[in-house]
């Protein structure tokens, strides 16, 4: 068993509902809120993490129910501010340069100032566009993230990652352009998990699974072993068990960011660990054909899909390279439970996969950059494996 760092977690400093989980990134610290009914505080986050603003910009995910989007509006008279609003609907080929280009003349056209505020509201693509917009106007104005899907809520809005994707002769290279712009709050209602797409919510869960294969150095070695005995009451989406399931995830994430918020290390943990599976998944989501069973009407995969397939390559890989034994099956069995793919038809020859993996915007120094778990909760980076040991990897996610 290799030696553990063990980090403190990131600081829940209120574990009833709602929830709260404090961020420290950097200079930046903010409180991301989790809890049935939680973006009914979101004009009182306003009023403390804008006090001066007087316009507020909220970029909606189309697929949210305008309930949610009413509590926003709300949110802007109780708070005596301006608003104005621009509606995305989220997909990958959306997330360019067109889309953040439309946000930024939207902003601009609504005149907001750097002490004014924008609020996104929906799912990882259009927080992550959202965040762009904002780390890139006027060098810079808050955003607060009001996360819509699961996905959203564990991963995408915490830890201040944004960007989007561009198109290019190699094909579309995930999130190859951004830059870190924190936000000033978070708030992760729980309720807009209630009338999520099912296949939406299970694809989130894919990166709950994903800390769940780290979360042994970052303060909580029991979160796998916590979602096995909580699945049913999590795909049944009981708000408290939700709201657990998302404040541990968060907590997390926010730990390993305490200590890498750039992705800066060169040693093997980090927040590099963050990537674990997507290496694998960066490389086939983008394959329009591939469907997570064999309907091609649900092509492509979604994100989450993707990483659920990656994590699969990536304990293979694991097992390839002599770091642990016995991993892949259990976690086939634990992807299954909750409904993602552990294998995939149709995908292309490995040479491809290889081609696309080597514009990865992960790769190190002109070298391959992979996160392979361990065991017990532990995840580690490697530096270019043998081609040999991937393309099996590869390999056991072909169905």
């Amino acid at each position: 068993m290799e030696a553990r760092h063990r980090t403190e977690p990131g600081r829940v400093m209120n574990a009833g509902s709602p929830s709260i989980v404090r961020v420290e990134a950097g200079h930046a610290c903010y409180d991301v809120t989790i809890g049935a009914d939680c973006l009914a505080g979101l004009g009182s986050v306003l009023r403390t993490t804008a006090p001066t603003a007087i316009r507020a910009h909220l970029v909606i995910d189309a697929g949210v129910p305008e309930s949610l989007v009413n509590r926003v509006r709300s949110a802007f008279s109780e708070s005596g501010l301006i608003g104005n609003e621009s509606r995305l609907t989220p997909s990958e080929p959306i997330k360019s340069t067109p889309t953040w280009q439309r946000l930024l003349l939207d902003i601009a056209e609504a005149s907001l100032e750097r002490s004014d505020v924008i609020i996104a509201l929906g799912g990882g693509i259009v927080g992550d566009l959202a965040g762009f917009a904002a780390a890139s106007y006027r060098r810079g104005i808050p955003i607060i993230q009001c996360p819509t899907t699961l996905l959203a809520m564990v991963d995408a809005s915490v830890g201040g990652k944004t960007g989007f994707n561009i198109e290019t002769s190699h094909g579309l290279l995930k999130n190859m352009v951004g830059a870190f712009h924190q936000p000033a709050a978070v708030l992760a209602d729980v309720d807009a998990l209630a009338s999520l797409d099912e296949r939406v919510f299970r694809a989130g869960l894919a990166e709950c699974v994903k800390h769940a294969m780290l979360s042994a150095d970052y303060g909580d070695p029991d979160l796998a072993d916590w979602m096995a005995r909580s699945t049913t009451n999590i795909l049944a989406r009981n708000p408290a068990t939700l709201t657990e399931l998302v404040t541990r995830n968060v907590a997390v994430k926010a730990a390993v960011v305490r200590t890498d918020e750039r992705e800066r290390s060169s040693g093997d943990q980090g927040r590099a660990l963050l990537n674990l599976g997507h290496t694998f998944a960066h490389a086939i989501e983008t394959i329009d054909s591939l469907s997570p069973t064999n309907d091609p009407n649900l092509a492509p995969l979604m994100h989450g899909e993707a990483v659920s397939l990656g994590l699969i390559a990536s304990a293979t890989l694991a097992e390839q390279l002599g770091r642990a034994s016995g991993m892949v099956e259990p976690l086939r069995n634990r992807l299954v439970k909750f409904g993602l793919p552990t294998a995939v038809r149709g995908l292309p020859e490995s040479g491809e996969i290889l081609a696309r993996m080597a514009h990865d915007k992960k790769a190190d120094t002109g070298r391959s950059r992979f996160v392979i778990p361990i065991g017990d909760g532990s995840s580690r980076v490697v530096l270019d494996p043998p081609v040999q040991a991937v393309v099996a990897a590869i390999e056991s996610i072909r169905a």
